[in-house]
């Protein structure tokens, strides 16, 4: 074996312990495991290759959480590597501009029956001032959100949460049949389905609720559901056509369409 071989083996060594011991240190051994199943799956690669290989990690992290990851992940994680005299290698990921954040919290109730996902939109959409509640399945999102809402009635709040963000697939009540309790409760509230597909929750949402509600397709990145938390063109466009109500559920459904279509 060469000296050439010899010395990638030691970058890639140390490199899988520089993101190991950061990860960890950052987000505890928990945290650094959600992440690292979520890469896997991502990648189609082992732990070892992962870790070992800062492009193949680097890419990763930016497509899935985008400019989140970059400040969150990557940067604590190349300082260290520059401290102690470890380059990059043909290091060319674009480091994206971060926006300041809102000084206004935002309050975001989430439900997934995945808990590995649950994990990271805790970990991730809580920046930027943000509050994230999160859900195992539609039941319990619904008895989170009735207790909640009525709650700040009480206490004469504005409506609890922002965004309740629900997955189309879960026990107990799933997505669509979630909504519609919500909707019962507040028939204003901002709600996004996370789906792989888009028309069919699109239409069944429609039928069953009267009503467009948004929708992000999965797989996405952390950043692009950020994105859509923030930018409310598509709600305010659903809003604009669910106010219309002399357009049938036929119509609003192919302009449903073609505002995703476009926003994509």
């Amino acid at each position: 074996m060469s000296n050439s071989d010899f010395n990638h083996i030691g970058y890639k060594n140390r490199t899988s312990q520089i993101i190991e011991r950061s990860l960890i240190e950052l987000y505890g051994i928990n945290g650094y495991k959600s992440i690292i199943q979520t890469l896997k799956k991502e990648c189609k690669k082992s732990e070892k290759e992962i870790t070992g290989n800062y492009e193949l990690f680097a890419g990763a992290i930016q497509k899935i959480f985008g400019r989140i990851g970059d400040r969150k992940i990557l940067d604590p994680i190349t300082i260290e590597m520059s401290r102690i005299g470890i380059d990059e290698p043909n290091h060319t990921i674009t480091r994206k501009q971060v926006p300041m954040a809102d000084t206004a919290t935002t309050r975001l109730l989430i439900a997934d029956d995945e808990p590995h996902l649950l994990e990271l939109y805790q970990d991730w959409l809580k920046f930027d001032n943000r509050q994230v509640i999160t859900a195992e399945n539609g039941q319990k999102c619904l008895e989170i959100y009735r207790k909640e809402y009525y709650h700040s009635k009480l206490n004469h709040y504005d409506n609890y949460f922002d965004v309740v963000i629900l997955d189309h697939i879960m026990p107990e009540l799933n997505g669509v049949q979630t909504a519609i309790e919500i909707l019962k409760i507040n028939p204003n509230q901002r709600i996004i389905f996370a789906s792989g597909y888009i028309e069919k929750i699109l239409s069944e949402s429609l039928t069953k609720t009267n009503k467009l509600i948004e929708v992000i397709k999965k797989p996405f990145s952390i950043e692009a559901l950020d994105d859509m938390i923030n930018n409310k063109t598509i709600f305010n466009k659903f809003e604009e056509i669910n106010s219309n109500h002399k357009e049938d559920i036929t119509a609003r459904y192919s302009n449903a369409i073609t505002i995703l279509n476009n926003y994509n």
